[in-house]
């Protein structure tokens, strides 16, 4: 079956994990037959999620989807064409090589050539040295010395670059065999679809998988203007390590979870009297009566067929009287070579226990006649064990045997429908284990597969671990609600483990600005601008870039933000121009009847100086001392303030302060503001308050 390649639409990155749905075009009349294998899927596909659908030809629907693997080969490489540039390379070595020692012999030659004197003769005095003529072969051997040099640099650099060619040439020779072309084959998943007919339109096959390793950390950017206005624009940072990469796909970012039950609850029934075990649930059933019935055409139609030659079985070895008791009989061995997935490839099911297993009923036609062999074998052999074991005396007795099916047979994901010419036909069985993948005339061993998948899913592992950006956190839902984001335009997204930053949507915010000062504390003004959301989307936590008439100003943390609703203040940091001072009073008098009480008066006077060129909204934020409701010698007065100040008892930026009184006032441009507060404490004369009467 040839595959047909898919190309990848679109993305839903989930909290953890991601749903990809990629695309085929089939052209109608091209295909044979109603199956359609649809390759280059990743290794992380879970095979359990696979959907598939439609579109384009009402008369075609989808009847199985199934996970099998396709083997993908390199390019070949043309040897002969590779030999010959290695010995061109190799040659040209040898040439230079040749041509550098030459060299080396006339610089020997030039290092000989020195003037000799020869030995006067006896009485006869010194002759005279022929100065011109020795700088003259000075200056030939400098300058042929030199040139030579020079050929040498250019054959050194040439010898590098030809022995630099004969290694890649090497190396390409080397790769090019039939052990390195096997082990450039890319292992991918691939999906075979079944069809209700074999499509004679042009249609597209739409594939859906969930994949894991993938993950994404919202991200926010502020840009404030005037009048109150902002653009707020809300970024994706995604990490992913599928081993695909997402190339131009359509992106959703979702807050839900992949792993959260969808079941409807099932209410527990509340029963009185002595506790009882709860039965656990099987998630099995028994065989129906008479399933083999439904293979009676087929029968009929097998035994109307000339019957084929019975190859005798192998027989089977000596059993030793020591060996031990089976509890039930295992299987009959199968092929050492299946192809993958495929049904009726000869596998037997896994064997359930006998007390759980349903009676077999009588076959509608006779067995095979090899299945037959081999259970007639493995009969005898295990009544031959029983005398033996019978007559040395040994205890029969088996251990008890769990009520249900074997551990194998819950694992839905690895279930395989037997075929009619297998012993188990119309029941689920284990999939084989021992199979291969059969590709473009190649056989991948399974174990090979396996461990390609184990790696891909270990590498995808690693991107939970993966430490988020700075100030970011994970994406979750908000109030019991989850939330959905569509990117607007085609990303792209590698599968490398790294973040990658994509823009989400731009959100509609109003922004109210306001100053806050707590003097009690410190005296600086500080920014805070409290944002209204004003979209149909949640704003989730997340780092806040802030700028203003493009110059960024700084980067804080977004809270939590429903749609058309207002979210917590966001801190802008201090306002240099605005100075508050705050001064206290505190008198300590005699009161009450006869003076057994002391009266402490605090007065609060807070100035206020705004420099801005522009009205500002300013809140300032006090604390008075809070009296328990069962004191009863301890009382607190209130005066009126000027302006008169609010008691806040609601919690205030998601903090609940005791004794908070605010005061909110607009102060002018470039105007002052007095602030006045006082209030009383009476106790008994003979006590003091813990750390002293002043509270101010």
């Amino acid at each position: 079956m040839k595959g047909v390649a898919s190309v990848l639409e679109s993305v839903t990155v989930y909290r953890q994990g991601a749903i990809c749905v990629p695309t085929a075009q089939v052209v109608g009349g091209a295909v044979e037959g109603p199956q359609i294998r649809v390759v280059g899927l990743p290794l992380v596909a879970i095979a359990t999620s696979l959907r598939a659908r439609v579109t384009g030809d009402d008369a075609v629907h989808v009847l199985d989807v199934r996970a099998g693997f396709e083997v993908e080969l390199g390019e070949q490489t043309d040897l002969a064409a590779e030999v010959r540039a290695l010995e061109e390379a190799t040659a040209q070595s040898l040439v230079t090589a040749l041509a550098i020692s030459r060299l080396e012999r006339e610089l020997a030659e030039l290092r000989g050539l020195l003037p000799e004197f020869r030995e006067p003769r006896r009485r006869e005095g010194p002759r005279p040295a022929p100065v011109e003529a020795m700088l003259a072969l000075a200056e030939f051997v400098d300058r042929r010395t030199e040139a030579l040099h020079a050929s040498r640099r250019k054959l050194a650099i040439e010898l590098e670059d030809a022995n630099e060619r004969e290694r890649t040439c090497a190396a390409r020779l080397r790769e090019a065999g039939a052990a390195a072309r096997t082990s450039r084959a890319t292992i991918t998943r691939a999906a075979i679809v079944t069809l209700t007919t074999t499509p004679r339109h042009d249609c597209t096959l739409a594939i859906e998988y969930e994949v894991s390793g993938a993950r994404w950390l919202p991200t926010y950017q502020l840009a404030l203007g005037d009048a109150g206005q902002g653009r707020l624009a809300m970024r994706a940072s995604i990490a992913q390590r599928t081993g695909e990469d997402w190339s131009s796909v359509r992106l959703a970012l979702a807050t839900a979870s992949l792993r959260r039950r969808t079941r409807v609850p099932e209410l527990r029934a509340l029963r009185v009297g002595r506790a009882q075990p709860e039965p656990q649930s099987a998630g099995w059933r028994e065989v129906p009566q008479g399933l083999d019935t439904l293979f009676a055409d087929y029968d009929a139609a097998k035994l109307q067929q000339p019957a084929k030659p019975v190859v005798p079985p192998r027989p089977p070895p000596p059993v030793a009287v020591h060996a031990p008791l089976p509890a039930v009989p295992q299987p009959a061995p199968m092929a050492a070579f299946a192809s993958f997935g495929a049904p009726g490839s000869g596998a037997a099911p896994t064997a359930m226990p006998q007390s759980a297993r349903a009676p077999m009923p009588r076959m509608s036609a006779p067995m095979p006649s090899r299945a037959a062999a081999m259970e007639s074998s493995a009969a005898q052999e295990d009544e031959g064990a029983l005398h033996s074991l019978e007559s040395t005396g040994t205890d029969l007795s088996l251990p008890p045997q769990p009520v249900g099916p074997s551990d194998a047979l819950l694992d839905y994901e690895g279930l395989q429908l037997q075929g009619p010419a297998t012993g188990s036909r119309g029941r689920l069985a284990p999939a084989p284990h021992e199979a291969v993948v059969f590709a473009a005339g190649v056989h991948i061993q399974i174990d090979v597969v396996l461990a390609a998948v184990s790696r891909a899913q270990r590498s995808a592992a690693e991107i939970a671990g993966l430490p988020p950006p700075r100030n970011c956190t994970a994406a979750t839902a908000q109030d019991g609600f989850d939330y959905r984001f569509d990117a607007p335009a085609p990303a792209d997204v590698p599968s490398t483990g790294a973040w990658t930053n994509v823009a989400v949507m731009d959100c509609e915010v109003a922004c109210i600005p306001r100053y806050v000062c707590v003097p009690a504390m410190d005296p600086a003004v500080y920014r805070t601008l409290e944002l209204e959301n004003r979209s149909a989307h949640a704003l989730l936590p997340g780092p806040l870039d802030v700028s203003r008439g493009g110059q960024f100003l700084l980067t804080t943390t977004l809270a939590a933000v429903g749609p058309h609703a207002r979210g917590r203040r966001v801190g802008l940091g201090v306002e240099e121009s605005i100075k508050v001072a705050r001064n206290t009073r505190f008198a300590e008098s005699s009161g009450g009847l006869f003076g057994g009480q002391s009266v402490l008066a605090h007065e609060i006077d807070i100035a206020i100086d705004n420099r801005l060129g522009a009205e500002i909204d300013l809140e300032v934020r006090e604390r008075v001392p809070v009296v328990d409701a069962n004191e009863k010698d301890l009382k607190l007065e209130e005066h009126e303030a000027e302006p008169p100040w609010t008691a806040v008892d609601q919690p205030e930026d998601g903090v609940l302060v005791h004794g908070l009184r605010r005061w909110r006032l607009k102060v002018a441009p470039r105007a002052k503001a007095r602030l006045l507060a006082k209030y009383t404490v009476r106790i008994p004369a003979d006590r003091m308050l813990v750390g002293g009467n002043r509270r101010s």
